[in-house]
């Protein structure tokens, strides 16, 4: 098969999924095409901000604030973001909006574009040095939070739009092909018209000012497609009122190792990016070409990234994640060594070797689908969606890091002779074009890359140790499916989709965990080669079998009764008297056995925790519920998201109204959180043990979910098939008006 017939292949399967997705996927290539656009233009509103760091292009570079200042100004920043990350994190895991859980945050696109503007043409330049870096900072602060909520909601609906993997990794690499084209056109334009505005001059305050507003007025409206036109799609039960508390997420993510490994790397990038300064310097100091030039260089390398991110989703798939960055690690040593052996020869060899490194850099692609497979995990591990803990860890414990490796990079500047402050010892040429022989920037560009050899093959070693197999997430998933899907149908609440999904889990589980794995042989031939992937695809469907199997007989190991005998007892006093039993549920929740694997081990500490927090629970009843505190109702709950909107009364009453019901909501889940999650574990033992009376409904469900998805596909067809009508009626409209025209 040709690349012209994969091409026409790949037409025929976005027009027939354009509206609806195809079986087995969760989203079509239209909202794909939304949330693209939107990331898009969220990259171009967000092309400009405040931030204090030693060689940034504003603070540094433009207004030229000491690299002393810079780190001072920086530690600051830090700290804030120490105190707003607990609130980040909780309102990030326990706002509930009719938006979504991050489509909300894209609202802020307007306000987050109008704060740019204002941070761009804020008169800096005539303040005296104190005011112009207080001016900046309070700006900056300002600015920078609310950008912050905005790139982070159009940006982590990539986590929340498919509950598959591999459609994720597909999402992905559609919508960062998409993305990325923003950099492409700011790395490239910007450079280009610095020539035609300000003679070359890139740290030109006025370059700023005349390039910049363009790409936030035309961004801010076009991220606003994400919001228009993406769907959420989160894996959990309807019925589940209890929050997350940050103590008790942070708890269970700092359990993680997968996460902890994830962020080892992020962490050694201050070493391995210590050569991202090369090109922009040996242009604007060496004065090997024009900032022309620079920007075409810099242009082409930048959408080398665009092919890595078409093979992304071939090479995890055939590879897997780990090996993935495994492999993309090493290449990566061997990059920069070519780089450092060949710069000072030629600018081709430098657009050769940025090309090859940007090429591999492909994280929008494998590491925001490691990223989406951890909280996956998290989610199976602790039983709660948590996502806004991550980021408290990764700022608490990042920043901290951050705090310390913010230093060498300056050091190594200072001890290579520049010291922050006087740019000049960088210019390899004076203002007539002699060459200065005191210049240190060849020299510390050479230590620069030493430097980032060493971060490189330091990548490497954290990956080592990830163990979170394809075949264990598509299991972990499957888990979420049916533990969601039985606590929502004992409520009376199941969707028919989540409802036949988790019926086909099983079911295909009941299938395969009689079969025993079949050796996989080596295969040259293309008969054998088609063989080993058959082998390896029923191999996969025996585990997966394994693993939901081994869920569904959870609380028949001497744990699992043990943690069923502690349930049944904590809500045995009933919702408003099982707070009285707090001593004797602590002392049997401390008698719970050990665990043999990782689920078992976090369920014991989360029994633990469970139990010591129905005395503070109680407190909150007798507080709030003097009368007595009655079971709570998710389908009326669910119904004031559904409340008429249509006037402007409508609108007010339906905001208010869905306020006090998540304050109540709120307010009962935590009074009730101890007696719910021991329900929980009641609800799924009794769905676990009953599993044939759950999939009894399996057949009407299914015939319902396909008849819906047939109706939903002719109403699309018949509304392109109204349109292409339209259009053409229109077309015969216009012939027919332009041939009476020409017969006058």
């Amino acid at each position: 098969m040709n690349i012209f017939t994969k091409a026409k292949d790949l037409l025929h399967e976005i027009k027939a999924y354009w509206r609806s997705p195809a079986k087995g996927d969760y989203v079509a290539y239209k909202e794909i095409l939304m949330l693209s656009l939107g990331w898009l233009g969220m990259r171009f509103a967000t092309v400009f901000g405040i931030s204090f760091g030693v060689g940034n292009a504003f603070t540094g570079m433009t207004l030229h604030m000491t690299n002393r200042d810079l780190l001072i100004m920086g530690y600051v920043c830090t700290a804030i973001g120490y105190m707003l990350a607990p609130l980040n994190a909780y309102i990030i895991d326990n706002l509930r909006s009719r938006s979504g859980k991050y489509r909300v945050y894209i609202k802020l696109a307007v306000p987050a574009g109008i704060l740019s503007m204002f941070a761009l043409f804020f008169p800096y330049e005539k303040l005296g040095y104190i005011p112009m870096v207080v001016s900046l900072f309070v700006i900056g602060q300002i600015q920078g939070y609310v950008q912050n909520w905005y790139s982070t909601g159009v940006s982590n609906l990539v986590y929340v739009m498919s509950p598959n993997s591999k459609e994720r990794v597909r999402i992905m690499m559609i919508s960062s092909l998409v993305h990325n084209f923003a950099p492409s056109l700011t790395g490239l334009f910007i450079p280009v018209l610095s020539d035609v505005f300000a003679d070359g001059d890139l740290y030109n305050i006025n370059t700023y000012r005349i390039i910049y507003p363009a790409f936030i007025v035309v961004g801010v409206a076009m991220s606003l497609t994400a919001y228009y036109g993406v769907k959420e799609r989160i894996v959990q039960p309807q019925t589940r009122v209890t929050g997350v508390g940050l103590g008790e997420a942070l708890r269970a993510v700092s359990r993680n190792k997968l996460f902890w490994i994830k962020c080892t790397d992020e962490w050694n990038n201050f070493l391995e990016g210590a050569k991202n300064c090369l090109m922009e310097w040996v242009f604007y100091y060496g004065k090997v070409g024009s900032m022309t030039m620079y920007g075409i260089i810099n242009t082409v390398s930048y959408n080398s990234s665009m092919w890595a991110m078409l093979v992304s989703p071939y090479l995890i798939d055939r590879l897997g994640k780990k090996n993935f960055k495994v492999i993309k690690n090493i290449l990566q040593v061997f990059i920069i060594l070519g780089l450092a052996a060949t710069y000072r020869k030629s600018v081709i060899f430098i657009g050769i070797f940025y090309f090859l490194d940007r090429f591999c850099e492909t994280t929008e692609v494998i590491d925001r689908a490691i990223e989406s497979d951890v909280r996956d995990y998290q989610q199976y591990i602790s039983g709660e969606r948590i996502d806004g803990a991550f980021g408290v860890i990764q700022t608490y414990v990042g920043g901290g890091i951050g705090a310390l490796t913010n230093l060498f990079i300056p050091w190594v500047y200072k001890r290579n002779g520049f010291d922050g402050t006087d740019y000049s010892v960088l210019e390899v040429y004076d203002e007539n074009g002699v060459y200065k022989p005191n210049n240190v920037l060849y020299p510390l560009i050479n230590i620069l890359l030493t430097v980032s050899v060493v971060g490189a093959a330091a990548d490497i070693l954290p990956w080592l140790f990830y163990d979170l197999t394809e075949t264990k997430q598509k299991s972990v998933i499957r888990v979420i499916r049916v533990r969601s899907a039985i606590e929502d149908k004992a409520a009376g609440l199941v969707e028919d989709e989540l409802y036949c999904e988790a019926c086909e889990a099983l079911t295909e589980a009941f299938e395969y965990i009689e079969k025993q794995p079949a050796h996989v042989p080596k295969a040259k031939s293309k008969e054998e080669k088609l063989l080993r992937r058959q082998l390896s695809a029923e191999n996969e469907k025996i585990e997966i079998a394994e693993f939901v199997l081994g869920e569904i007989n959870r609380y028949k190991s001497d744990f699992g009764k043990a943690l069923l005998q502690l349930s049944e007892a904590t809500v045995a006093g009933g919702l408003n008297n099982y707070y009285k039993n707090y001593e004797e549920i602590i002392a049997l929740a401390y008698t719970l056995p050990r665990g043999e694997n990782k689920l078992e081990k976090d369920s014991r500490r989360d029994a633990v925790s469970n139990a010591r927090a129905i005395h503070r629970s109680g407190k909150l009843i007798e507080k709030y519920y003097p009368d007595g505190l009655e079971a709570y109702d998710a389908a009326a709950y669910e119904e004031v998201f559904r409340l008429p909107e249509d006037t402007k009364e409508q609108r007010r009453e339906k905001h208010r109204t869905i306020k006090l019901a998540n304050k109540a909501r709120k307010t009962y889940g935590k009074a009730a959180k101890p007696y719910l999650t021991a329900m929980r574990n009641i609800t799924l033992s009794a769905g676990y043990n009953n599993i044939g009376q759950f999939m009894s409904e399996f057949g009407e469900a299914r015939t319902r979910l396909d008849e819906a998805h047939a109706l939903r596909k002719a109403q699309s067809d018949a509304q392109q098939a109204e349109r292409a009508a339209e259009a053409q009626r229109r077309l015969e409209q216009k012939k027919a008006e332009k041939a009476l025209k020409g017969k006058k």
